[in-house]
């Protein structure tokens, strides 16, 4: 405790000027000097202020920019669109399961060669009227498997086993790929249909 006062006092003496130290220690004796000299270690060892803007940055909006940026967007999804549609109207123009087939597998070949459908086109639109067409196809009547009877006990139908692979086979490949991400950090995933 001896060896502290001399050296809070030398500490307040040089956080102070000359007039201020003879104020404090003629004020009170040494519980001034102390509460003075442990003001200024602490002042002293205050942080110093962070530096900041003198204002917030202003960004200005570009809309010419961002109406460059749409109508990009817009032409890219019309040219895939153009892509797609023949596909899709090859396979409305099928009669048979075994035309369907082949054009369902050629579209969906296509789509796994693309490797992504472009955010916006209109998958779901593309999909019900591939839907569509399959339900048109000429169908073949069956007895139900066990499990999946009708209430009344009625048939089956189906256009073919082959047929139905393959468009299961191509819905599954245009929900693969035209998968949207969303999030910044996560990867989370929005089907279009």
């Amino acid at each position: 405790a001896m060896m502290l006062r001399p050296f809070l006092l030398s500490l307040l003496l040089l956080s102070l000027s000359v007039g201020e130290a003879f104020e404090v220690c003629a004020m009170g004796g040494r519980r001034h000097v102390l509460a003075a000299s442990a003001a200024a270690l602490f002042a002293a060892h205050l942080p110093a202020p962070a530096p900041a803007y003198d204002t917030i940055p202003e960004a200005a909006p570009d809309f010419a920019e961002a109406e460059r940026k749409r109508k990009a967007r817009e032409a890219a999804v019309k040219k895939e669109t153009a892509q797609l549609l023949p596909y899709v109207e090859a396979i409305e123009k099928t009669t048979t399961a075994d035309d369907f087939e082949k054009a369902a597998d050629e579209f969906a070949l296509f789509i796994i060669g693309k490797g992504s459908i472009a955010e916006g086109v209109r998958v779901k639109d593309l999909a019900t009227r591939i839907r569509v067409a399959y339900e048109a196809l000429p169908q073949k009547a069956y007895k139900c498997p066990k499990g999946q009877e009708k209430r009344d006990g009625a048939l089956c139908y189906t256009p073919g086993v082959n047929a139905e692979l393959a468009f299961a086979g191509l819905m599954k490949q245009m929900r693969k790929y035209s998968m949207i991400q969303l999030g910044d950090f996560r990867k989370v995933e929005f089907a279009q249909f």
